[in-house]
């Protein structure tokens, strides 16, 4: 079944075509990999996704809802959320003030119940405290809690953004070019994580520039060329495309 379905989704910016027609879809609980060379119109695809950007012609519906038209915070209240390709925390917030930020879509005390202290109020506060707490624990960095985002290694910068992602308690993770800066080990640790997400029963959708990150994690594979959708499918399949090698992979590199 599928969780995210585009259907000719068009966007341009002036007479620039940066997502023409595009029709694809993420099936509930795949890794997905989005690939092209730079320019193909990759994170343009995340943008109108998750509401950043709003399409020209075309449909977008995720577990059943049309979201095209939707503002960023409804689409994160269904379930969608991201991470960028250039690292967006606060950085002189600590590591678990950050992931607390993830957490503030799914809190329901109001004003009101805040400003008096109401029982439910600090027994929610208590919850998400928990919360935030078990998914720097989830992705390693617990022990660095009181941290300031900003003093951490780039490497932990890109797993903080993906604890606060998953706290705002996703169905679906759109990841941009999450091993972008990595190094080798970082990489692999990252590639651990995206299996372990997978686990909790979290659809995964990723743009990345490194083919054996996408080669090994990835069930599908879908790749853009000047805003157009030229193949998609198994890893192994992409691999073989002759307009994939030719537009983008080269493959002389190992999977």
């Amino acid at each position: 079944m599928q969780i995210l379905s585009l259907n000719n989704v068009t966007k341009t910016f002036g007479g620039l075509v940066a997502v023409g027609g595009v029709t694809c879809g993420v099936e509930r609980g795949h890794v997905v990999g989005l690939i092209g060379p730079n320019g193909a119109g990759k994170t343009t695809v995340f943008n109108l996704v998750t509401g950043s950007l709003k399409p020209d012609d075309g449909h977008i519906f995720f577990a059943g809802h049309a979201i095209a038209r939707l503002k960023p915070h409804r689409i994160v209240s269904l379930g969608i959320a991201r991470t960028f390709q250039t690292i967006r925390l606060f950085p002189k917030l600590s590591a678990l003030e950050n992931v607390l930020s993830g957490c503030h879509c799914r809190m329901v005390s109001g004003l009101a119940a805040s400003l008096l202290r109401l029982p439910s109020q600090r027994r929610e506060e208590r919850l998400v405290l928990g919360r935030a707490m078990a998914e720097l624990e989830f992705v390693g960095l617990a022990a660095q809690w009181r941290t300031p985002a900003g003093s951490l290694p780039y490497g932990d910068q890109r797993r903080l953004e993906i604890a606060r992602a998953l706290a705002t308690e996703p169905k679906l993770l759109i990841l941009d070019e999450p091993a972008g800066g990595m190094n080798e080990q970082e990489t692999l640790e990252l590639r651990e994580l995206v299996g372990a997400i997978r686990r909790r029963d979290v659809t995964i959708m990723l743009i990345e520039h490194d083919m054996g990150f996408v080669m090994h994690v990835c069930d599908q594979v879908l790749v853009m060329e000047n805003g157009l959708l030229i193949a998609q499918g198994e890893p192994q399949q992409i691999q073989k495309n002759p307009k994939v090698v030719e537009a983008y992979l080269g493959l002389d590199d190992e999977p």
